[in-house]
């Protein structure tokens, strides 16, 4: 005769460890890779990004996504401060930020995420064709892209896979492959940019899954994927799609999914809020070749309209997505955007049993969030998603919140 059957398990709590198949994580608040502008030129890391990133490891952090570093020069992004893992000579100077991190936080896990921009780029930034999954051009950077060749990605697997073994050597717990948001993988993910007739086009998954197999065969860092769960516009990605993609890639037992939304086609509704538009037009290298009066003209007669395609902010805006990709597959679901309470990412977690948040403008307004949180559980992050500091990335400023930035600093960089 059968026993009593065994009682459910307890729900999770936000400051349980988050046990992913090759790595743990000491909690499930997590630093959401957030770019910071300061890297060298040439894409060195510096004692300063070692800097920004120990005092999230001090403040509690736990675990921390970097920034997004290029895989080779070809994908770099149009930012100057970008930093890269493209090449061995990168390993040190990484390693060197790692020290930084411990130093301050032994405990502390961190993770590089690794991209290519593919079309969301300019060949003035990469000194190279801009290349993509197909010839459409994105409509915020306009360049013109040449399909990449079989051939040609076969070397951007490679390029990808030494990026994941040159963070290997660097001392990283894992690595991010980026495929949301528009860059190279996820134009291979959406049927809008993947129009290919061969086999990466019959499977769209194909690049992703080269990458992850050939970082599964040189390291043993842990691998999560980020996913944009939707993209605007018509004949993009769908929720329906990445929930059938979400189910295979589970079948590739990676340690962690992070959901996400949109493209670069119209950033902001990547993170949603504030619309700042006028320093964006001060500080966006693709609004000032225009010269002022054509930024005039598109100030006075475009910009209302291009408003309208904004996607108004409301907190927790991919739990509903991330939920229905988690209830899917059994690889762990993070999720990312307007995320700003303890109480929602406790919810979250024991309620709508996803593994975790990624946070990234909370951690730039308060870097000591997650201390502050576990002093006062039913804390509000601070953060008004003014998104100055989104925009001011493509100024020559380091990432910082503009928020409480001394009087003179805002004059100087804002125009106040």
């Amino acid at each position: 005769m059968a026993g009593p059957a065994a009682p459910p398990p307890s729900p999770a709590t936000l400051w349980d460890p988050l046990v992913l198949p090759r790595l743990t994580l000491p909690h499930r608040v997590v630093r959401a890779a957030t770019y910071d502008n300061l890297a060298t030129p040439d894409g060195y890391p510096t004692a300063a990004q070692g800097e920004l990133l120990a005092a999230l490891a001090c403040g509690g952090a736990g675990t921390i996504i970097t920034g997004f570093a290029y895989v080779s020069r070809q994908g770099r992004a149009l930012q100057g401060g970008q930093a890269g893992i493209d090449h061995d000579d990168k390993i040190a100077p990484w390693a060197r930020v790692l020290e930084q991190v411990r130093r301050a936080e032994a405990g502390t896990k961190v993770l590089l995420q690794i991209a290519h921009t593919g079309r969301q780029t300019t060949a003035g930034a990469t000194g190279r064709p801009v290349v993509g999954a197909g010839p459409v051009r994105c409509t915020y950077f306009l360049s013109p892209v040449r399909p990449l060749t079989e051939r040609e990605i076969g070397g951007v697997v490679r390029s990808f896979v030494a990026a994941a073994e040159r963070a290997w050597r660097a001392g990283f717990d894992g690595v991010q492959v980026h495929a949301a948001h528009g860059y190279l993988i996820h134009q291979f993910l959406s049927p809008r940019t993947n129009r290919r007739r061969d086999a990466y086009g019959a499977d769209p998954l194909r690049l992703l899954r080269e990458i992850v197999e050939g970082i599964r065969a040189r390291t043993p860092l842990a691998i999560l994927l980020k996913l944009s769960a939707g993209e605007d516009g018509r004949g993009g990605l769908t929720l329906d799609r990445v929930v059938d993609y979400a189910r295979a890639i589970d079948a590739w037992e990676v340690d962690a999914l992070e959901i996400s939304y949109g493209t670069m086609e119209i950033p902001l509704n990547i993170i949603r809020g504030a619309v700042p538009a006028d320093v964006s037009l001060r500080y966006n290298p693709l609004f000032r070749r225009w010269g002022r009066v054509a930024i005039a003209l598109f100030r006075r007669f475009l910009l209302p309209w291009y408003k309208k395609r904004f996607l108004p902010f409301q907190e927790m805006y991919n739990v509903d997505a991330a939920y229905r990709i988690a209830r899917a597959v059994r690889t762990p679901v993070l999720v990312t955007g307007g995320i700003r309470t303890g109480a929602q990412i406790a919810a979250l977690v024991a309620d709508r049993g996803l593994a975790g948040a990624t946070l990234a403008r909370p951690f730039i307004r308060e870097p000591d969030f997650v201390a502050r949180l576990r002093a006062d559980p039913g804390r509000r992050s601070t953060c008004l998603s003014c998104n100055l500091c989104t925009v001011m990335c493509d100024s020559p400023y380091p990432l910082r919140c503009w928020m409480d930035a001394p009087a003179d600093l805002r004059r100087e960089a804002l125009g106040e």
